[in-house]
């Protein structure tokens, strides 16, 4: 027998025999129905059981089917089920990427000019927020971006409380120099080299307050530990020992700058903690 012209056999012997199947469970109802009747009930429960179960294995195949299809309608509910389930994460991830995002930017930025979060809080607020974009398997890439603000921030911060260490020497040193030039002798010939490198001196100063100081915010994330030791290295108007003095204090924050930098988070956080609880705070 060829193979196109099995299923059809296969098909016309399924049906033969759910039709053997059938008149057998229906003559058996019929009898167990007839001898319910005149009440021999023993004979009743044989024929009318094997009635049923002869009309069952004449009908399994329907059965099976129908239950094939159940079990397929279900498993296909089932997948739309898990795919709208995962477009509902991969939505939630996002809107949790952008509000924690601007939840930072917020936290950052906020009491600029009045009361800004503690260095406490808003290290706490990125940490949770970093704590829960993590979980929701956002990229390193997505976590920097929404950490940027409070790195550039805490980082700004900690600069100008280290400058201000930079300044108070370089604030006496140029009252000095302005009382030299004051008091210089006239009358004051032109050209004289003296007086001119007083004026030199201080015009120094005046270049350097401006350049580096009066541009820290705008210094590009990542170069503050190197700029930080660039100016201890060159800012004018300092003699060897307050030279030395003001790098032994910034050392110690090269590192921590550097690594807040590259990793997003503190080192060293109660050292932080400290030197910007409060915006006049000094390293002590």
């Amino acid at each position: 027998m060829s193979a196109s012209k099995q299923p059809k056999w296969n098909s016309i012997r399924q049906i033969v025999a759910d039709a053997v199947l059938a008149i057998a469970g229906i003559a058996c109802l019929a009898n167990g129905v007839l001898s319910l009747w005149v009440g021999n009930l023993p004979s009743s429960a044989v024929g009318l059981t094997a009635g049923l179960v002869l009309l069952l294995a004449a009908s399994v195949e329907r059965f099976e089917v129908l239950k094939g299809l159940g079990v397929e309608a279900r498993t296909r509910k089932l997948d739309e089920a898990i795919t709208q389930a995962n477009a509902t994460v991969e939505q939630l991830r996002e809107l949790a990427e952008m509000s924690g995002a601007a939840l930072i930017s917020l936290n950052s930025k906020a009491g600029r000019w009045s009361a800004a979060p503690s260095i406490q809080e808003s290290y706490a607020t990125a940490r949770r927020v970093r704590k829960h974009l993590e979980s929701l398997g956002s990229s390193s890439a997505t976590l920097s971006e929404a950490l940027a603000p409070w790195v550039k921030i805490t980082t700004i911060d900690l600069v100008r409380q280290l400058l201000k260490h930079v300044q108070r020497p370089l604030l006496l040193a140029q009252e000095n120099l302005n009382q030299r030039i004051q008091s210089y002798p006239t009358p004051i010939a032109g050209g004289d080299p003296a007086y001119q490198a007083l004026l030199d001196e201080r015009n120094k100063y005046g270049a350097f307050t401006g350049a580096v100081i009066g541009e820290v915010n705008n210094w590009p994330q990542g170069t503050h530990a190197e700029r930080l030791r660039s100016i201890v290295r060159t800012v004018p108007l300092l003699d060897e020992g307050d030279r030395l003095r003001l790098q032994e204090l910034v050392s110690p924050w090269l590192k921590r700058v550097d690594h807040l930098a590259r990793n997003y988070d503190l080192l060293d956080e109660d050292q932080w903690f400290s030197i910007l609880q409060r915006e006049d705070d000094l390293l002590g």
